[in-house]
């Protein structure tokens, strides 16, 4: 699962820093979008590391619960057809193909799609490894390009930022995967930190904040000053803002979820699964999905499960349209 990335030229990356600045901090918004719109859909696949308070039994490594989870994953997929799925803490095992999200996956609903996909932890108890990916259907392409040494990066104990460089009739935009860290300590400096790397990315690739979105596990609110200044820095909202006519609707963890209810942990439910965009970009539709629930579950009594859900956290769909940059 080779990862597209980028590598330049002292001179053109020079070259794309002074084209990039007046878009990057520029003086207006562009009136100009692409000719088509893209659907996207933001999930994470659930690692299995946080164990049921509902059993004794440990469902860490268990592919079983795993594959009957991604059989029903699979099945709504099929039926949203998203063009891109950002994925977070996906998984495979090491030597064992049958044991693989993306292998599951690409036999099914996302047969066709192009991945690109970061290896974030390696687990040595279970023999998985993890990753954060994009998988990315027609009329989106992966950009090509040269391998950047730096794929990713931590964030705290348990968060990463990963991207993914796409393109939409040869127009470039940036995709960030970003899973912040479970714990609230210290989230300001945090996203601190991926200001700044997305601001690099950004100079690096020559695009504008127009080109940018941002995926995946983003706690905060407006109380949130980390979460606001991302925000702020990248003119950045919430695909979600104006979708939800009460807060509930938004929610992408629910005390619904019997999955979400063995593993919270003393959370409440929660928005954080969720799709960035410049301020300019054309939100059409947008809404939680993947919140379908099988009555009955081959292998999740032992963890006492009842009834099947294909995460811990429900997915997040966006139909986006992006502006170009001037």
């Amino acid at each position: 699962m080779a990862s597209l990335r980028w590598k330049f030229a002292p001179l053109s990356l020079f070259l794309s820093l002074v084209l990039s600045s007046c878009a990057l901090f520029g003086l207006k918004p562009s009136s100009r979008y692409d000719d088509r719109s893209f659907t996207l859909l933001n999930l994470n696949l659930f690692n299995q590391r946080i164990p049921s308070s509902l059993a004794q039994k440990n469902w860490k490594g268990d592919w079983l619960f795993r594959r009957e989870r991604l059989e029903f994953v699979d099945e709504q997929l099929k039926v949203l057809r998203p063009d891109i799925v950002v994925f977070q803490q996906l998984l495979t095992r090491r030597g064992s193909p049958s044991e693989s999200d993306v292998n599951i996956l690409s036999h099914g609903a996302l047969e066709g799609y192009e991945w690109d996909a970061d290896p974030v932890t390696d687990y040595r108890d279970t023999q998985e490894i993890e990753y954060q990916a994009a998988a990315v259907g027609l009329p989106i392409k992966l950009a090509n390009g040269d391998l950047l040494e730096k794929r990713y990066w931590a964030v705290g104990l348990d968060g990463y930022v990963s991207y993914s460089l796409l393109e939409l009739d040869q127009k470039p935009f940036l995709l960030v995967n970003l899973t912040m860290p479970s714990s609230s300590q210290k989230v300001d400096h945090w996203y601190k930190f991926v200001r700044e790397e997305i601001k690099k990315l950004l100079l690096s690739f020559g695009l504008c904040k127009n080109r940018l979105i941002v995926s995946g596990y983003i706690p905060g609110g407006l109380v949130w000053e980390g979460y606001t200044d991302l925000l702020n820095e990248f003119e950045l909202k919430d695909t979600s803002q104006g979708f939800c006519e009460a807060a509930l609707d938004c929610l992408t963890t629910s005390q619904q979820n019997d999955i979400f209810m063995a593993t919270s942990q003393g959370q409440s439910p929660s928005h954080s699964d969720r799709t960035l965009v410049h301020q300019g970009a054309i939100i059409s539709y947008s809404s939680v999905v993947m919140k379908d629930m099988k009555p009955k579950i081959s292998n999740g009594e032992g963890y006492g499960l009842q009834r099947l859900w294909a995460a811990r956290s429900y997915g997040w769909l966006s139909n986006i349209r992006l502006q170009q940059c001037d």
